[in-house]
């Protein structure tokens, strides 16, 4: 609860008080027209906390208030309502209503009632609708029919649907008048994801970096000139249709120009964008959530192996993919330093004529800051492995001797190096090698191979592995 003098009113349904409200109170109806203020912290797991500000005159005594203009995903259960003290409001009761209007549940609702089709002439055609179960059956005169010419025609609408999911609030004001009102509620359908552009230059030694939050908007409601936040992190759900909400700050300092500001939020991140944005329904809105320049990006070759080498008897020869890899740090001495959101990176990378060319992409998880991140790009065209289980003896039941050969071929002008990864598994000892072996962790060895350009790189190790 808020020490700023405000009243807060919470909707205990069925429990919040005895008293009915009258059947003569007054039916009243908030929409857009009344809307003071709107917030959006939307979270990258399909959910939306809406924050609404609106004015409402509303009468002394009982009375029916209609909240409209909602959104169809809107949880009903996570309402909170805040009103002016002075008017000494209590909810009774709150009913959603999305019982829309549509063609199928108008005529629903006509089950047993009388119909009229207009013909072509201005005559009608008087019928009654016995059911409406995938196709309608008509009664017209004493025939039973499936079909009747001519355009339907209903004398009125039913009752209890609406254009719109409408919140319906029973409840009483101890003082008539304008009063503000505040609401805040959770909604599904909404939610964002990170889009990184990675632009190396010629050399692909450094490159620039633009970060885009592509927001979608499926909530079934419009937001006009909304604050909009975004928190990055995986809340905890608890069961479908439930979560457990956060209290989230609601001052933070502008930029001057129009960008998002980050700060920490507890074990969360919170980005608030500095201009308020309008958020239509069924719309991906993309903006720019920071941009920089000058990072050092670090380019090398992988080659991966599998355990499957030192188990089993007979020959292995094989043509391994070496992956391309770059990696940049994300701290302030590279031109960064700051939490990058989960999502897609697409790196690029410069033609002779100096066009851009996507060069592969890559997911990132959250990623804090001064955290290395590492992209796998694709596989080298221009650079050949081949593998070969040289030898292999079975020295006791649990234990063997394999040898290994791993030739590199650069066809490239430049030289390279190669990290090549070995998965053993059991407990193992490199026997022997060409170049060193480093230990990687208990079922992983790598080695450093360096190829020259145009040229050609022979690794060979022999391996003692006990099961």
């Amino acid at each position: 609860m808020r020490s700023s003098g405000k009243w807060w009113v919470a909707l205990a349904l069925a429990a919040v008080c005895a008293q009915a409200v009258s059947a003569g109170a007054e039916v009243l109806g908030t929409g857009r027209d009344d809307l003071q203020e709107v917030s959006l912290t939307v979270y990258n797991q399909d959910l939306a906390l809406v924050r609404e500000v609106r004015t409402v005159e509303i009468p002394r005594g009982d009375f029916t208030l209609e909240y409209r203009d909602v959104p169809s995903s809107i949880r009903p259960a996570t309402l909170l309502v805040e009103a002016d003290p002075e008017a000494r409001l209590v909810l009774y009761d709150q009913n959603y209503e999305y019982d829309l209007m549509t063609p199928e549940k108008i005529l629903e609702k006509y089950v047993g009632r009388e119909v009229s089709w207009i013909q072509e002439d201005g005559s009608r055609i008087t019928g009654t609708l016995l059911g409406l179960n995938g196709k309608p059956v008509w009664k017209v005169g004493d025939e039973i029919r499936f079909e009747v010419p001519g355009k339907i025609a209903l004398p009125d609408l039913p009752a209890n649907l609406r254009a719109r999911p409408t919140l319906v609030w029973h409840g009483n004001a101890g003082r008539g008048g304008r009063t503000r009102l505040e609401t805040s509620y959770l909604t599904g359908g909404m939610g964002w994801s990170c889009d990184y552009v990675l632009q190396l230059d010629r050399a692909g030694r450094t490159a620039g970096l633009q970060a885009w939050v592509t927001l979608d908007n499926r909530s079934g409601a419009a937001f006009t000139d909304a604050r909009l936040q975004l928190v990055a992190g995986d809340l905890n759900r608890v069961g479908r249709g439930r979560v457990m909400p956060m209290e989230v700050a609601d001052k933070l300092s502008a930029a001057r120009a129009p960008s998002f500001q980050e700060e920490s939020l507890y074990d969360y991140h919170l980005y608030t964008l500095d201009r308020p944005v309008d958020v239509r329904d069924r719309q991906t809105k993309q903006i720019s959530l920071f941009e920089r320049s000058g990072l050092k990006i670090t380019r090398r070759y992988l080659l991966r192996g599998y355990q499957r080498y030192y188990r089993g008897q007979g020959p292995i020869s094989d043509k391994g993919k070496v992956e391309v890899l770059y990696s940049f740090e994300n701290d302030r001495d590279n031109s960064l330093g700051m939490p990058m959101p989960a999502g897609t990176v697409r790196i690029y990378g410069l033609s002779s004529s100096g066009g851009r060319q996507l060069l592969g992409e890559d997911r990132i998880g959250h990623t804090p800051r001064d955290e290395k991140v590492e992209l796998t790009a694709g596989t080298a065209f221009d650079i050949v492995a081949e593998r070969v289980r040289v030898k292999m003896e079975k020295v006791a039941s649990n234990l063997t001797r394999t040898t290994m050969r791993v030739t590199l071929r650069n066809h490239k002008d430049e030289d390279i190096r190669v990290d090549v990864r070995e998965p053993v598994g059991g407990d193992w000892t490199v026997l022997e090698s060409t170049f060193p072996a480093r230990r990687i962790s208990a079922t992983e060895m790598a080695f450093d191979v360096p190829v020259p350009a145009r040229g050609e790189t022979v690794l060979e190790y022999r391996v003692e592995v006990r099961y």
